[in-house]
């Protein structure tokens, strides 16, 4: 008799039970059942061992409940830290490519900015014969060394 209530208590479980919730229940109450469970029979046996298979059933499913559940709630904890982690990484990334979300603001036009129109630039006529550096037509000595500079004609 004992076997058949196993079994279907065995079966009932198994069958609520999910990948992501066993059988519907948070981590917490997975672990006080299943700490319950190998508790009690833990302390049958060691019970029975010692005379006392009731009191070592009884002691040992309260102590293996409590040690489930708090088992239990230490995995939901760090499944939410996990989580919590996992959204300020993507939130940051987005912030970082410049794709912040403008809530109740209205979206502008992109207006590409062109650079400044740059000046002509004069045709550098001279050169320094001893660096090969060259210079504009208005320059008549290399500014950093002092020396007479060629004309490239």
């Amino acid at each position: 008799m004992k076997k058949i209530v196993a079994l279907i208590l065995l079966l009932a479980f198994a069958g609520c039970a999910s990948e992501s919730s066993p059988g519907g229940l948070s981590e917490r109450e997975a672990g006080l059942i299943g700490g319950g469970g190998l508790g009690a029979g833990l302390g049958a046996i060691i019970g029975h061992q010692t005379g006392h298979a009731g009191a070592g059933t009884a002691i040992g499913a309260g102590a293996g409940a409590l040690a489930g559940a708090l088992l239990g709630e230490g995995m939901r904890r760090q499944k939410e830290n996990t989580k919590q982690e996992i959204r300020q990484e993507v939130m940051q990334q987005q912030y970082q490519q410049g794709n912040a979300p403008q809530y109740g603001a209205v979206a502008q036009p992109q207006v590409q900015q062109l650079p400044p129109p740059q000046q002509p630039q004069e045709l550098k006529t001279k050169y320094n014969p001893r660096t090969g550096e060259t210079f504009p037509e208005s320059y008549q000595v290399d500014p950093k060394t002092g020396e007479q500079l060629k004309s490239l004609r």
